[in-house]
């Protein structure tokens, strides 16, 4: 039972690594044609950034992250600091956090400034250090100055980030049809305790003094419930007939 119990804990574990390194990859062919088709750039960043959060979609929280990193760090290898720098500190951390706060119903008084602070300070890093801005928006920044981008990117990114969270609603409704885990609930860790317990003692008894049947509850993940073990009784009686009721006088001889 002990390396049973475990067994759905370690696929869910492999099958949310792999679901993670799919995810990096795919944001990393976007980063690359963002990287070699200039005009769209922005476009591909959200895209790599939408592809982050398909393991968020399935509860991975831990692998959207682990993604993004891993995405992020190759990023480098695709294009050099200026052209990347886009989807490195803006498109692929936000789309992870909006999708986050919208998962865990964070109030938009609480959303909306973290946003905002979070998308000034990327623009005042691609601006003055990374010198990002010239590849995202280059018009933009021949002809205006800090102030003036650091106004109209805020605007323009508020409303990306409103199409990247309804991307991402119809997302989590495409990959709950397509991505389907095969064990859809995770055991728990007093539930694993519970059942080693059991196996320690299979002729343990309750509170009220009732036997468990081979160490094994109603309500436990690993057995049989109360309805299946009736059901094999009622097909095993040797007092009950196929119908259910007591054999005529004369049947069963």
């Amino acid at each position: 039972m002990r390396s049973g119990g475990r067994h759905p804990i370690k696929k869910r574990t492999a099958y949310a690594l792999a679901l993670a390194g799919i995810s990096a990859a795919l944001a990393l062919l976007f980063v690359w044609l963002g990287v070699v088709t200039r005009y769209v750039t922005i476009a591909f960043y959200a895209a790599a950034g939408l592809a982050v959060n398909v393991p968020l979609s399935k509860k991975y929280y831990a692998s959207s992250i682990f993604a993004l990193l891993v995405s992020v760090g190759l990023s480098f290898l695709v294009g050099d600091v200026a052209a990347v720098s886009g989807y490195a500190l803006y498109f692929g951390p936000m789309a992870l956090i909006s999708a986050i706060m919208w998962e865990k119903r964070v109030k938009w008084y609480i959303a909306y400034p973290v946003k905002v602070v979070w998308i000034n300070g990327a623009i005042a890093a691609l601006y003055f250090g990374l010198k990002g801005i010239q590849v995202l928006a280059p018009d933009l920044a021949a002809a205006l100055p800090y102030w003036a981008i650091a106004v109209v990117g805020t605007v323009a990114l508020l409303l990306i980030d409103l199409l990247m969270n309804y991307a991402y609603r119809n997302l989590k409704t495409v990959a709950a049809k397509v991505i389907r885990d095969k064990d859809e609930r995770e055991v728990t860790e007093e539930e694993l305790r519970a059942a080693e317990e059991d196996d320690a003692d299979p002729f343990e008894r309750d509170g009220n003094g009732a036997q468990k049947a081979n160490g094994v509850q109603s309500d436990s993940p690993f057995g049989e419930s109360d309805d299946e073990r009736e059901s094999v009784g009622a097909e095993t009686s040797p007092d009950k007939g196929e119908d259910g009721n007591p054999p005529a006088d004369g049947d069963g001889q």
